[in-house]
């Protein structure tokens, strides 16, 4: 579970595209690969930062927390600290500064240390005009909803997230569906604990998979869900094998159980939860060390993407779903802010270059992703090869060209970037001589289009 110090354990997003007070036009949700962060609204954080000190890494920023006005309540309450911002308009104004500069600005809600209980028709009602005051107050873009322990808790007797029973769930999507309404521009996204997604594949009650009616009842609004791969223990995958935290594997089994679909129960009931879009689905990282357990370095996450994105193997032993990879994958969130700049902005420098080096996408709701460019791989020859090997390929539109080679544990050992190249025939040559026997993936990009091979190094 996340704490105040280390982590978000559940967040559901509404982001907003205007604020209700008649604000300027926001766009619905943020563009393109997201990069999420939470900014801690405390002085007692790694570092104390003011929202507008923010790196500009960072798309959608997620202030932390609003919190019941008495415990485990339903009205919600949201105070700048005082020893960041001595007044409310300083707040104000650095959101809005934020937004000019094309940022997403939401307010997270609950915590580790508050949880937040809507149970019955009262606390819905509760709820939402609390939160509707504070988006209205402070100009927020949206909604995040940080709810830990057991805020949402399946009862005894509940065993179909198709049809839930439990109050605290059918109350808190009531909750959410009335805001929505209220609030219909609103993008709508969720970032819970494994336990309480992936972890209803062995086992549905509880804390365990309570996530889920929540996702499914709102899987026509949701925009995003990012699950935090950290302060967890090892997991089943859709493969029924289980993965530890922090590797490669483990990100890949958790992500693809919801590109992919996984069976809820699967020893019970065993009924199949449907796959998100690929847009929808991103992942949660600490931003170093001390952020908190399970920190991956960038390199393991990044073979763990290529393979998610690109479908580039890394010798890991998880097999993709779809071994295409889903270049749709929205991208990371972390927490937070504070401590990726704590750590000298790691976290935030090195994945901003990773997501945007990916092919370009119009990654919105419907998931598609357009191509500005038409790239036909022609020929790689010799190959096998011992000493260099030439890629001969077509370019139908002009754009610029990125190739990868890796080797059989998904590590780059060739990195070649050409300027932007004229439509016709174009090839690259590669000296090979000295790197191992082996099968060696590549990838060659070509402005949006994205094309994929092997090469055979043998003597």
């Amino acid at each position: 579970m996340k704490s105040r110090w280390t982590g978000t354990a559940l967040a559901i997003f509404l982001l907003a595209s205007a604020a209700a007070t008649g604000a300027a036009s926001r766009p619905q949700e943020p563009p393109g690969r997201l990069l999420v962060g939470y900014w801690q609204n405390w002085t007692d954080s790694p570092i104390t930062l003011r929202l507008s000190e923010t790196p500009g890494a960072f798309d959608v920023i997620d202030v932390a927390f609003a919190t019941p006005s008495e415990p485990d309540g339903a009205t919600m309450r949201f105070v700048p600290d005082p020893g960041i911002y001595p007044t409310p308009e300083e707040f104000i104004e650095d959101i809005a500064a934020l937004q000019s500069a094309g940022k997403t600005v939401l307010i997270s809600i609950g915590g580790a240390a508050d949880p937040v209980i809507v149970d019955d028709p009262t606390n819905v009602a509760a709820f939402v005009a609390s939160m509707t005051d504070i988006l209205e107050t402070y100009g927020f873009d949206g909604i995040d909803i940080d709810l830990e322990g057991t805020s949402l808790y399946l009862e005894p007797g509940d065993d179909d997230f198709r049809s839930p029973t439990s109050p605290r769930i059918v109350y808190f999507i009531e909750a959410v569906s009335t805001l929505m309404d209220r609030f219909p521009n609103h993008v709508l996204s969720a970032a819970p604990e494994t336990a309480f997604v992936q972890g209803g594949y062995q086992t549905y009650g509880g804390i365990w998979g309570a996530y889920l009616p929540l996702i499914h009842a709102l899987r026509d609004r949701l925009t995003f869900v990012h699950v935090q791969h950290y302060n967890t223990g090892s997991m089943f995958g859709r493969d029924g094998n289980i993965y530890e935290p922090a590797t490669a594997d483990f990100h890949v089994a958790m992500a693809d159980m919801l590109l992919s679909g996984f069976t809820v129960d699967h020893w019970g009931n065993a009924v199949y939860f449907d796959p998100l879009r690929q847009d929808q689905v991103a992942i949660g990282l600490p931003a170093g060390p001390s952020a908190g357990g399970g920190y991956t370095p960038a390199e393991i996450v990044h073979r763990a993407l290529d393979l998610l994105v690109l479908g580039i193997p890394f010798g890991g032993r998880y097999e993709l779903a779809d071994p295409e990879g889903y270049p749709g994958f929205r991208g990371l969130m972390t927490w937070s802010i504070n401590w990726d700049v704590y750590y000298d902005r790691a976290f935030s420098t090195v994945h901003r270059e990773y997501l945007d080096d990916l092919p370009v996408s119009s990654v919105s709701t419907g998931g598609a992703l357009d191509g500005s460019a038409s790239l036909v791989l022609q020929r790689c020859w010799p190959n096998p090869a011992d000493d260099a090997v030439t890629v001969r390929f077509e370019l139908r539109r002009s754009a610029a060209v990125a190739f990868a080679l890796f080797d059989p544990q998904g590590r780059v050992v060739r990195r070649v970037q050409l300027r932007r190249r004229d439509v016709g025939f174009h090839s690259l040559r590669l000296v090979v001589a000295d790197l191992p026997s082996g099968i060696y993936p590549y990838r060659l990009r070509a402005g949006t289009d994205t094309r994929r091979g092997t090469i055979v190094v043998s003597r």
